[in-house]
């Protein structure tokens, strides 16, 4: 590809705005979060939605077909804990910020975001530095009002 390619590409979607959430999962001890919003919805019958893990981030060892994580969806109020999650922080101590508590299966999910959704990794599919994760979502719960914090054009939006 193209340098001018490439700049024009991230130019555009500088450009699509985006709920921020906060991917969460592993094994007991060794939990990981990323902050992400290239996550959206792939079928209501079933239930599934879509994350793009960077191979990079920590988490991502542990999304192996069956594994469970928790899609967390952040309320206007979550732009600190974002660059926590965003790398900020080192992953061992991010869930020192936050209120996090675990579901039945041990995995982690923010207390006050404005909803939580449980999957399990029904897919996975590799395309360039990431891999797309399709999830099957097993347990929804939902919070307050909705105020997502949106990401667009490098800047969080409290909307």
């Amino acid at each position: 590809m193209s340098a001018e390619l490439t700049a024009s590409f991230k130019s555009a979607m500088r450009r699509l705005a985006a709920t921020v959430t906060i991917v969460t999962g592993g094994p007991e001890g060794k939990r990981g979060g990323f902050a992400a919003t290239a996550v959206c919805s792939v079928s209501a019958d079933p239930p599934a939605l879509l994350v793009c893990v960077n191979r990079s981030a920590s988490l991502h060892a542990h999304l192996t077909m069956g594994s469970l994580f928790c899609v967390n969806l952040l309320h206007g109020q979550h732009t600190e804990l974002s660059h926590v999650f965003g790398g900020k922080v080192v992953p061992e101590e991010r869930f020192n910020f936050g209120h996090w508590e675990h579901d039945a299966d041990g995995i982690p999910y923010l207390v006050d975001a404005q909803a939580n959704v449980f999957c399990t990794v029904d897919a996975l599919m590799p395309y360039g530095t990431h891999t797309i994760v399709v999830g099957r979502v097993h347990e929804v719960r939902l919070h307050g009002d909705i105020a997502p914090l949106v990401y667009a054009d490098g800047k969080f939006i409290a909307i």
